[in-house]
């Protein structure tokens, strides 16, 4: 057998070891279905890091989504014979009802197109990455033996009292003790590896580093650098997990993952104006071809143009409200879109979410006829309202 083969032998045999003792799903300390408390008592690390794991999956074109969801339905519950999904197949006994697995399953469909039609080459790398987290667990912890959640200690009964009164609580049964000998100072508690400090300050290099090379290479542009100070940071959470250090890095790296997932996702190209433009033309020629702004809110108002000849104007911002009035009689061919995530309010069409568009011509109360108007408004996050009032 070549290198190769034995290397693939390996990989296998500890994906079959990882089937066979896979995590419990526990019935207490869990949020939601149990699966990152599961694995992170069945490895002993912290299920604060499985969780933000699996936050930070969903982030990356929603493969936290299905993954959570395939846990949920193959990882056996505290107590059960076999998972919800072989009991759905009759391999055993599990908690949960057939009803539920069926939702459960019923889910992983828009769970699945969302994830793999958000993104193509970044999913199946993100896939492939979880895969191997998953075997690097079982391959160096996958030996030790699975964590319980801790239990208050059981109250001690008072010595001396009857056994139908263990807590001494019946004044006749009192017998004070003799004073107890002075308590001897508790030892010192071990000092904790600094993680969280040496995690910062590998974070400040890479910040410097990041700053000093991007005057040479355009790559180190402001998502780039967050990119690099989150990886830092999940890499300091791992390894802190694994010494019981490190738990506050995680103050730092959520509101990073959140501005990182907010400068991946919106385009901020265009315009660098701020504030609020209002424009309310008298005459065709007034119209400009385009209304831009980065940030803010834009207002325009076509109701004083005359009742004949044709206007085509854009609308566009960054991130704002965008409000275009039209006169009661004007024929309006309107196309409203907020690329990322918005609201639509356009002569009655109406549309809110990610990624959304409404279209169509509307002929005013009169018919056809009069003033053409043809509008084009675009945000890429915000409000879009185009108005007849």
């Amino acid at each position: 057998m070549s290198g190769t083969e034995k290397a693939v032998q390996g990989v296998a045999d500890t994906l079959r070891e990882f089937w066979a003792h896979r995590p419990v799903r526990p019935r207490a300390g869990r949020k939601l279905g149990g699966v990152a408390t599961g694995i992170a008592l069945r490895y002993q690390i912290d299920p604060v890091i499985v969780r933000i794991a699996f936050v930070a999956l969903a982030l990356s074109g929603g493969v936290g989504l299905p993954m959570y969801l395939a846990g949920w339905l193959l990882l056996p519950e505290e107590g059960d014979e076999v998972s919800p999904l072989e009991a759905l197949v009759n391999k055993g006994r599990s908690s949960m009802s057939q009803a539920q697995t069926v939702g459960l399953g019923i889910l992983m469909f828009p769970a699945l197109a969302f994830t793999f039609g958000s993104g193509g080459f970044q999913v199946f790398m993100t896939l492939a990455a979880s895969v191997a987290c998953i075997y690097l667990l079982q391959k160096n912890r996958g030996h030790l033996a699975p964590a319980t959640l801790a239990e208050p200690p059981p109250v001690p009964p008072v010595p001396g009292a009857p056994a139908w009164d263990p807590l001494g609580a019946a004044p006749f049964a009192w017998d004070l003790p003799e004073p107890a000998p002075k308590p001897q100072p508790p030892a010192p508690r071990p000092r904790r590896p600094r993680v969280a400090a040496a995690t910062l300050g590998v974070a400040t290099m890479v910040l410097a580093g990041s700053a000093i090379a991007g005057i040479w290479a355009p790559w180190f542009t402001a998502p780039h650098v967050i990119g690099l100070l989150i990886a830092v940071l999940a890499a300091g959470l791992v390894i802190g997990s694994f010494v019981d250090a490190g738990r506050g890095l995680i103050w730092l790296l959520i509101p990073l993952s959140v501005v990182g997932f907010g400068m991946t996702t919106i385009s901020f190209d265009g315009p660098d104006d701020f504030g609020d433009v209002r424009d309310t033309p008298k005459t065709v020629a007034e119209v400009k071809d385009k209304y831009e702004i980065s940030v803010g809110s834009v207002n325009l108002d076509l109701r004083e143009l005359p009742d004949s000849g044709s206007v085509k104007t854009a609308v566009e911002a960054n991130l704002g409200e965008l409000v275009v009035h039209v006169p009661k009689n004007a024929d309006v061919t309107f196309k409203c879109e907020a690329s990322s995530i918005g609201e639509l309010n356009c002569l009655g069409k109406r549309a809110d979410g990610g990624t959304v568009e409404v279209s169509g011509t509307d002929l005013g109360e009169n018919g056809e006829g009069g003033l053409k108007i043809d509008l084009d408004v675009l945000t890429n996050v915000g409000e879009v309202k185009v108005l007849r009032d």
